[in-house]
């Protein structure tokens, strides 16, 4: 009877809580215009970006002044959210959504001093392309689990901030942040629908923002 109940409980909590760990603003109504998104390779650290209410600060940040601690992020976890990122927004976007290996190439030739802001790079970015938005991520936590998926010492937490800039005019369409350290059902019912979507298991940390980064982007107003 216990396990029949918590059965319920789960199943309930998986078809009606809302997603815990991320925040995001409300999607728009209104059929897309969109020509096409360019997504620029994440940015290391920010530790403005913790809190919903600095997010758009991060975007005007220096870069001399996004700091990290190394310890938090494991080597190539930009690449790797990078690459989500364009996979997610292929998802719903298909064509219009700029390959990854043009836009690498643009951003490679762009001028990208300490007194540069990612709202600088994005708009700089998105004019070479020629696109109407550039996708700006921002990786300040990313850390792998230790252990298997059947259990872990540490469990993997991961970290990080999308902000969407219109290049015409630089401004900010949409922001979102997750922010998620795995736990087990026992310790945390909201976690349900992540642990039944994700397997029942201990998630990678590739797996875990991957999940993050298909709760956000639906989000997005376009």
């Amino acid at each position: 009877m216990k396990k029949h109940f918590i059965f319920l409980a789960c199943s309930l909590f998986l078809l009606l809580c809302p997603a815990l760990g991320h925040t995001a603003d409300r999607k728009l109504p209104g059929q897309s215009t969109l020509r096409n998104v360019a997504v620029m390779p994440f940015l290391l650290g920010g530790s403005n970006s913790r809190q919903e209410k600095a997010l758009e600060k991060t975007l005007d940040c220096q870069l001399r002044g996004l700091c990290y601690l190394e310890e938090a992020l494991q080597p190539g976890a930009e690449q790797t959210l990078t690459g989500l990122v364009q996979t997610e927004l292929k998802k719903h976007f298909n064509e219009k959504v700029v390959p990854r290996p043009q836009v690498e190439s643009a951003y490679s030739l762009l001028y990208r001093g300490e007194e540069k802001t990612p709202r600088d790079l994005a708009v700089e970015l998105g004019k070479d392309l020629d696109a109407d938005y550039v996708m700006v991520g921002l990786v300040w936590r990313y850390q792998e689990r230790r252990g298997s998926g059947a259990g872990v010492e540490s469990p993997a937490s991961v970290a990080f901030s999308l902000f969407l800039v219109k290049v015409e005019n630089g401004a900010l369409s949409w922001k979102a942040t997750f922010d998620k350290t795995q736990t087990s059902l026992s310790e945390n019912l909201f976690d349900a629908p992540m642990f039944f979507r994700k397997g029942m298991k201990w998630l990678t940390a590739e797996e875990l923002a991957a999940y993050g980064v298909g709760r956000l982007i639906p989000d997005m107003p376009l």
